[in-house]
């Protein structure tokens, strides 16, 4: 496969509800590999939890996305499964640039899966830096389904007020239980059980 040179600035807007599904979904998971590459800061490559959305043999890759170097200039990055590939320029000063809220000081490690990560990915559009520590989620090496964020007990009590908020929103049964074991595994994470 060739490899995807993109400048945001020339990505569908999301908004724009005319544009066709595979550009929108290109835009959306080029938007979610610099996000993911701007909010932590990383001077070795390491895998990301960002999905690849390639097509191979007809079927959707869903590899692992590895981001391989992240500068002010360009975002490079690769699928861990497929050849994908790509260079992102033109991001800085952009809503998906999130490394004014990269974590700086003493961390401690948070466990999600996917689904709770898109459920908080879906929640925090415009809750910058409580998206930004979402977005730092990386698959562990030896559970597959466990992400890893690395994040302050500060970062971890603001996604905390957060997870309370919603539940105190949402009505269904499933969300319910789902921001319960957020809650569960928050407390866990932010006591250093």
């Amino acid at each position: 496969m060739a490899t995807w040179v993109t400048d945001v600035q020339h990505l569908v807007p999301e908004s724009d509800k005319l544009a066709l599904a595979p550009a929108k979904r290109r835009a959306a998971f080029t938007r979610e590999v610099v996000e993911a590459a701007t909010a932590r800061v990383a001077k070795e490559p390491w895998f990301s939890a960002v999905h690849c959305v390639a097509r191979v043999n007809r079927r959707l890759c869903r590899g692992r996305i590895r981001i391989l170097s992240a500068t002010l200039e360009s975002i490079e990055w690769c699928c861990a499964e497929c050849p994908e590939n790509g260079v992102i320029t033109g991001y800085v000063g952009t809503p998906s640039d999130l490394s004014a809220y990269a974590a700086q000081g003493k961390r401690v490690f948070w466990g999600i899966d996917d689904e709770e990560r898109s459920f908080l990915l879906a929640e925090t559009t415009c809750i910058f830096d409580v998206r930004a520590i979402i977005c730092r989620a990386r698959p562990h090496a030896d559970v597959p389904w466990l992400l890893l964020i690395d994040a302050t007990v500060e970062e971890l009590d603001e996604m905390y007020t957060l997870v309370e908020e919603l539940t105190d929103m949402m009505t269904g049964w499933r969300q319910r239980d789902l921001l319960d074991g957020l809650r569960a595994s928050l407390c866990n994470s932010m006591d250093g059980f």
